[in-house]
Parts: C-alpha cells; structure tokens; sequence
C-alpha cells in the first residue's frame, strides 16, 4: 500500500530528475498500445521519439463540462479533448512549454482555465492532466493548482507484476480518499490528496472491483467493477466528477520491448558464419 500524503511536496526534486529518467526509459521502453474508453492507440517507440528530438504527449480532460482545448504556449496542441477523454500520443520537441486549458471555442489569457509550465526530455512520454478548480481545498503544486504534467516513465514490465496509479481529481471532498479491493478490503493506496497522484505501485495480476472510500470510512463514494490488473501492463485511474457523483476515467499501457536491431544484425551475421 502507498501513503500520499505530502506527495506533491517531493515533486519539484524529483522534476529535476526527469532528463534522466527520459534517458533511460528510451534504452529499453519500445512501442505503447493503450486502451481507453475511445478505443485503441499505438506509439512509436521512445529511441525513435528520442533521435527526433521529440518527446510523447497525451491529454486527459479531467473537468467536468465540455471539450477542452490545450495550448503549449500559444499554439493549440490539442485542439478538442473531450470530458473523461484520453487523447492519442503526439510528438512535440524537447522543450521548456508553458501549458495552458481552455473550453473549446474560448481564447487563452481571460479565458484560461489552467496552467502549467513543463520541461520535456526526449524520448519522454507525458500525460497532461486538467482538473477541475477546487476553491474549497486548493490544491499543492503549481500556482493554479489544477493542471498536472505527468512523467510516465513508462517501461516494458518483465516481472510477472502490473503497474497502477490513482489520481484525485474530486474538488471538495471533506477528506482524502483510499482506494479499496471490495474482496478482502486490502487498501492498493492511502491518503490521495486532491489535485496529487500516488505514483506507479507494483500489483500482482488480479481481477475484482475496486471502492472508492474517503479516508478511514467504509462507505464508497464509487465502485469500479470488472477490473484487471494483467501482468506486465501499467493501470491509471482517475477519479473525478463530484462528491456525489464521482466518476473515474481508467486507461492502461502495453509496453513493449525495444528491439535493438543492429544487435540483431550481428545475430543473424553471426548465424549465418
């Protein structure tokens, strides 16, 4: 089980970290199928991204309403992501870019929904998370507090295990919540503050339902049946809507394994001696 309480407060390091991270995930980290509500989609591998100075962005319209538009400074990035949508990846360059999320239609500046500004390594894969503003509770983090840059540090799994995350994105809720298996109330994660993510954590495969729980309590704000934790796939749950209504936005990754083809060049040259 993980605690995420004060996670947020370690972000700002661990960002320092994230031309590193990008590094090492391209050695090994080949194409990505993921799976959500809009079907399926498949990225490049991250060492192609990398020799194109790119890096891999995705989308997630977390705000209740409708279609959001995202900028990266002022250029449209994304031009229409619907409410609980998740976006196909798309390449952008290794740069510093100042975020931005507006309703469809509506301009940047006044109309400015939320910002963030972000460094982008190469090779990178980042999902761009815009929440919905929680006046009552303001988040940690950045100055608006309801738009998160997410380094996936996606990686092929090779130990039998999946991986899964949990993002609050419910505006006043008198608490933190705890995610809950329904079957023997095991807590997969405790303390997740609104507008924080809990990081990856290591799953055996399973299959079951999850509850959605305020901190300490057992009554569940949400349920989410018919989930399964396959090995070597990457789970990301976000809950959002409203106390009364919370609702949960769920995708996965497959990662594959890079294949170092020069490596089997000299195989076959090799076979063939």
């Amino acid at each position: 089980m993980i605690s995420t309480r004060n996670f947020w407060s370690g972000f700002a390091a661990g960002s320092a970290l994230l031309f590193a991270v990008a590094c090492n995930e391209s050695r090994d980290t080949g194409s990505v199928t993921t799976q959500s509500s809009q079907g399926t989609s498949v990225a490049p591998d991250a060492e192609s991204v990398e020799n194109r100075d790119n890096a891999l962005v995705r989308v997630v319209n977390a705000i209740p309403g409708g279609a959001a538009s995202i900028y990266a400074d002022d250029s449209v990035a994304f031009q229409s992501v619907a409410y609980k949508a998740v976006s196909e990846w798309q390449e952008m360059p290794d740069d510093y870019f100042g975020f931005k999320v507006v309703q469809v239609g509506q301009s940047i500046g006044t109309d400015t929904l939320a910002e963030n500004r972000e460094k982008l390594s190469n090779g990178g894969h980042y999902t761009i998370v815009a929440l919905p503003e929680d006046k009552a509770n303001p988040s940690q983090g950045d100055e608006y507090g309801d738009l998160r840059v997410l380094d996936d540090e996606l990686k092929p799994m090779t130990d039998g295990k999946a991986r899964v995350r949990f993002i609050n994105a419910v505006p006043g809720l008198e608490t933190d919540i705890d995610v809950i298996r329904s079957s023997d109330d095991k807590a997969l994660v405790d303390g997740v503050n609104y507008g924080n993510e809990a990081g990856w954590n290591d799953e055996d495969p399973w299959t079951g339902a999850l509850e959605v729980r305020l901190d300490g309590k057992e009554t569940a704000l949400a349920t989410i049946p018919a989930v399964e934790f396959q090995a070597g796939r990457s789970y990301t749950f976000i809950f959002t809507g409203t106390p009364r209504n919370v609702e949960v936005i769920r995708f996965s990754d497959d990662v594959s394994q890079r294949v170092d083809e020069s490596q089997m060049d000299a195989d076959a040259d090799r076979m063939k001696n």
